[in-house]
């Protein structure tokens, strides 16, 4: 569950899990783009996890992309240096493993959908109760023929590497996993209970490829509804507590920043997770609240 809220903050392609899309059906994406008095700014929803298939990018994307001075990203993650430094923080300690921080019931589940994907117990026991959740679906996902090495987020960041165009960083690496590992240890654990839970019943495949389906159609509200829906099932304390930690308390920030971009003259293409996107207290309506004429590309 955790990695599919991620996944919008959370790509496809003509088949994806059974739910076929035709290619000439309309490649749209989510792409708005942001007017002030001095600059142009576009917004772009993105996923991080892709397939081949992603590309060609629709044009009204590409065009963004070379009309902007600057790419916004949530965080670098083309820089493999900064997610080595980082590694540590994602696993326990020997002899702690995730035995102790869990419930029987959940640790037995957990032990169940590492075996149905392949993992071994012993990689899985090591990692802290939110990677786990990640990195279960994340294979469950390239099981399904996406691959988060295809994601929107580092394709564009490896371009504007190769470009020369300057990158800025909304948050950074080592602030989303510092802000995931603080996480009180009920809401880590919810998380993982949901994902071993959609992993064993097999509708994690499912909602990945309904996901994607919606960008590729760019139907916001769909997305909006399957960030919602995820919450939905979780207790109300921890939904809320996710919720902000996820959502709120990033998009408060996010929205600073690019609001100080918009004072400016140099044209950004801002490319974060579509869940920053949607719903009342998205991006999008936080700037039109703030007098930003935005329009949907």
């Amino acid at each position: 569950m955790l990695f599919r809220l991620l996944a919008f903050t959370l790509g496809l392609v003509t088949t994806f899990a059974g739910h076929p899309v035709a290619a000439e059906s309309g490649h749209r994406g989510l792409l708005w783009t942001v007017t002030s008095p001095t600059t142009t700014l576009h917004l772009l929803g993105t996923i991080h996890v892709g397939s081949k298939a992603f590309h060609p990018l629709p044009p009204a994307i590409e065009a963004a992309y070379a009309q902007a001075d600057v790419l916004a990203l949530e965080a670098d993650v083309s820089d493999t240096a900064s997610l080595i430094a980082i590694a540590p923080s994602f696993v326990y300690t020997p002899p702690d493993n995730l035995e102790q921080h869990v419930p029987p019931d959940v640790y037995r589940d957990t032990l169940d959908a590492l075996r149905t994907l392949g993992i071994p117990a012993e990689a899985g026991r090591t990692m802290k109760p939110h990677m786990l959740s990640m990195t279960l679906t994340v294979v469950e996902a390239g099981r399904h023929g996406m691959d988060a090495a295809l994601g929107l987020d580092l394709q564009l960041a490896q371009r504007a590497h190769r470009d020369g165009k300057r990158i800025v960083e909304l948050e950074s690496i080592a602030m989303q996993m510092t802000m995931m590992d603080s996480l009180p240890p009920d809401v880590q654990v919810a998380m993982l209970a949901e994902t071993v839970r959609a992993v064993r019943d097999g509708s994690l495949g499912r909602e990945l490829g309904a996901m994607l389906d919606a960008w590729l159609r760019g139907d916001a509200e769909r997305l909006d509804r399957i960030v919602s829906d995820d919450l939905d099932r979780m207790p109300d304390a921890v939904a809320a507590n996710l919720k902000a930690a996820l959502f709120d308390d990033r998009n408060d920030a996010m929205v600073e920043r690019i609001a100080t971009m918009l004072a400016g003259r140099e044209v950004v293409l801002v490319a974060v997770g579509a869940g920053h996107m949607t719903g009342p207290g998205g991006l999008v309506e936080r700037l039109r609240a703030r007098g930003f004429t935005v329009e949907r590309r």
